[in-house]
């Protein structure tokens, strides 16, 4: 197995779909406002608003294990994990652009 050159391959991920909308929403309605939730589990509202505009197509599992563990809203076991690697190859993320080696290049010349 290849290790993964993808600069988020350090965690896994799951898509934001409805499920995590749903889930979202819930955590709204325990709290009161997103302002809470966001207060609670230290995340910007920008970013909660950018997840439920669906801006950003998938989410971690320690960010969203944060946001259930401090809200008391959801399991992490109700959703499907991937690989930063497998989000690219089901076309959720696009591939990352390769480095550019300049000391190697620099070296050519």
């Amino acid at each position: 197995m290849s290790r993964s050159h993808h600069p988020k391959s350090g965690d896994l991920y799951t898509p934001v779909n409805n499920d995590i909308l749903d889930l979202f929403d819930q955590m709204r309605a325990r709290h009161g406002s997103w302002r809470e939730v966001a207060y609670l589990s230290n995340t910007r509202l920008k970013v909660l608003r950018r997840w439920r505009r669906l801006e950003v197509r998938a989410i971690s599992m320690t960010k969203l294990d944060e946001l259930i563990t401090t809200t008391g809203v959801g399991s992490l076991r109700d959703y499907v994990w991937f690989t930063a690697d497998d989000l690219v190859a089901l076309g959720i993320w696009d591939k990352p652009a390769d480095n550019v080696n300049l000391k190697s290049r620099s070296s050519d010349e």
